[in-house]
């Protein structure tokens, strides 16, 4: 089965991310079936970007990562919507903010993750990780990255299953240990697998989408 897997580099305060070193290890391993791709933190290059990959690769499994900084566990997303909204403070690597754009103007409001998320789950909980399911990917880049992906997958046609993990800090990123929860890269790695083994052997959803924006 065709995987992609898809992380984002630096952002913000952070100067490493571990979605980049999750995908960077995945792509060590030399799978031909696995296409591994690390985009900035540029809401114009992955507007761009992403379909570009689903269209050249057709893959039937698109998994994007990304940092979760706050977050205590591995959590898979349940939905992307159609919205891009963050301030200047927090401005993308290009500089730039919006308020609450459309991530695609006219298109569905939502889109819900076509992976098999309890089967996700329960291979964490069997295998000792903590994780949970989400129910917001946040307005920012992941989210993007995440609309855009199943948005490409719906036009182009192609039997595509689509989801997003979120995972938290690396130990070696905290700065605040006493507010800043975090996971090891052994555990954050393990977890990763479980998502693309269920991912790439058991049944999503159907690909559905919410109503449409105005």
């Amino acid at each position: 089965m065709r995987a992609v897997v898809q992380g984002f580099g630096p952002f913000g305060d952070f100067a490493v991310n571990p979605s980049e070193l999750l995908v960077r290890l995945l792509a060590e391993r030399g799978d031909d079936d696995l296409v591994t791709e690390v985009l900035p933190v540029s809401m114009q290059r992955v507007a761009e970007a992403v379909p570009k990959l689903m269209n050249e690769h057709r893959p039937e499994l698109w998994l994007g990562v990304g940092l979760a900084a706050g977050r205590t566990a591995l959590s898979i997303e349940a939905v992307a919507v159609n919205l891009a909204n963050w301030p200047q403070a927090h401005a993308d690597a290009d500089g730039l903010s919006v308020s609450r754009q459309p991530v695609a103007d006219g298109g569905p409001a939502a889109y819900l993750t076509t992976l098999p998320v309890e089967q996700i789950l329960n291979a964490w909980r069997d295998a000792g990780i903590p994780g949970y399911a989400s129910q917001s990917a946040g307005s920012y880049l992941c989210n993007l990255s995440f609309y855009c992906a199943a948005r490409a997958a719906r036009e182009l046609g192609i039997d595509c299953r689509v989801g997003f993990l979120h995972v938290p800090l690396l130990p070696e990123l905290v700065t605040e240990p006493e507010r800043q929860p975090s996971m090891s890269m052994t555990l954050q790695a393990a977890g990763l697998d479980l998502v693309l083994a269920a991912g790439q052997n058991g049944a999503g959803q159907d690909g559905l989408y919410l109503g449409r924006t105005a």
